[in-house]
């Protein structure tokens, strides 16, 4: 099934970018709750972590993350970056956000088979987005969006009209008002082939 050439060409130009650091060295973050910014390094937020359940893990992390760096569109070529280029650098697009959420998830210890992503076009903006997906028990779906602390069922956010869903060996298409298998070496994000960064979600 042909692909939209805009949509190949141009998927994820519209979204955020972040930083790089060594999982040896500390990132800072800004804890809203206590009002104070936390230094801590890689380790010892999987760790901590690993300390959250459920609703509970996924709202930490997705905090944690969206308070270590800003949202900035990038120019040019899009990189994709993961938790440490995102904190080290303290800006990224969004899908940097979701890959930074996923590494330290898995981490944790989370499953990848709870994991995807998805990429969608944004009514609100209009612009291309990209979220972290985590499917609950039932086959339902939260979002862990960048540009909000509220995880919400994917239901809920129909702000978010879905292109494609992926994870490190598989990617869906929407097409016709359902996900439809398609060969990640067929999709194009932000100019490189999606099967070409597929094998490096968890090496940004």
């Amino acid at each position: 099934m042909p692909l939209h050439r805009a949509f190949a060409a141009t998927l994820l130009t519209g979204c955020l970018a972040l930083p790089f650091t060594s999982s040896a060295k500390a990132f800072t973050w800004w804890d809203d709750s206590r009002e104070m910014a936390i230094t801590q390094s890689r380790a010892e937020l999987v760790q901590q972590v690993r300390q959250y359940q459920g609703l509970a893990q996924l709202q930490y992390v997705n905090r944690v993350v969206n308070n270590a760096a800003r949202q900035q569109e990038e120019e040019g070529t899009d990189i994709w970056k993961g938790f440490d280029r995102l904190t080290r650098e303290g800006y990224g697009d969004c899908e940097d956000f979701a890959i930074a959420k996923y590494q330290i998830l898995r981490e944790a210890g989370m499953s990848p088979e709870r994991l995807d992503f998805l990429a969608a076009r944004d009514t609100l903006t209009p612009t291309y987005h990209a979220v972290l997906r985590y499917q609950k028990k039932d086959g339902s779906y939260l979002i862990l969006d960048n540009l909000t602390p509220l995880i919400l069922p994917q239901t809920q956010r129909t702000d978010l009209t879905p292109i494609v869903v992926f994870d490190q060996s598989h990617s869906l298409l929407w097409k016709d008002g359902r996900f439809l298998k398609v060969d990640p070496a067929r999709i194009k994000l932000g100019g490189k082939l999606l099967s070409e960064r597929l094998a490096n979600l968890m090496h940004y």
